[in-house]
């Protein structure tokens, strides 16, 4: 299960993350991740369930890989 969403420019390597250098250079870049509220304060939000399905696609993504 995910969710889709796009933050700036996702053409350039996304939002606010280092992809957006990496893109600068040429390269695919596919920027993902688990949904955090209140990131960058003293307590961050995350669900569990968003970051175990988060883990199974990191994994999914690593076998199709190699």
């Amino acid at each position: 299960m995910w969710q889709v969403g796009e933050l700036g420019k996702v053409d350039i390597g996304g939002g606010g993350t280092v992809a957006q250098y990496l893109a600068r250079y040429g390269m695919e870049v596919v920027d993902c991740g688990v949904a955090v509220l209140s990131m960058h304060s003293p307590f961050e939000i995350v669900s569990k369930a968003d970051v175990y399905m988060a883990y199974r696609a990191y994994q999914a993504f690593m076998e199709k890989m190699s």
